[in-house]
């Protein structure tokens, strides 16, 4: 069985590869249900409704991916985003891609550390899973 090494990733978003500034990142999807439990019915029974998502990452910030993550974040419009958890060839899990809208982005800075964003994104439409080759 090959784990995949957490560092070995590569994540973008709106075009800029952040995962050369990133610590961690997360992406979860989530399928809805919905209850369609009948009166006289010993079990719940659902069925599915839509699909969601988010995208979250902390970043170590540097000027040129805050230049881009910000031009993102102001234009409030969907942008692309890609996450692959590992690298293409032997540790490929796989990539995910769609569209996302940046809704949060907080700079923070600390005395003993450096600056670092993090941003929040909603995905809106589908997101894509591409198998390994």
């Amino acid at each position: 069985m090959a784990f995949i090494p957490g560092y070995l990733s590569t994540i973008s978003v709106n075009g800029s590869a952040i995962n050369i500034y990133s610590s961690d990142a997360s992406l979860s999807l989530t399928n809805e249900v919905l209850d369609k439990t009948t009166l006289g019915v010993p079990e719940r029974v659902f069925i599915t409704g839509l699909q969601s998502g988010t995208m979250d990452a902390n970043m170590h910030t540097d000027t040129a991916g805050q230049v881009d993550i910000q031009a993102a974040f102001v234009a409030t419009i969907p942008v692309a985003f890609v996450f692959r958890p590992g690298a293409l060839g032997t540790h490929d899990a796989g990539q995910y891609s769609g569209t996302a809208i940046i809704t949060d982005m907080t700079v923070n800075g600390a005395v003993d550390d450096n600056w670092s964003t993090t941003i929040a994104l909603q995905i809106t439409g589908a997101v894509t899973y591409t198998q390994p080759a």
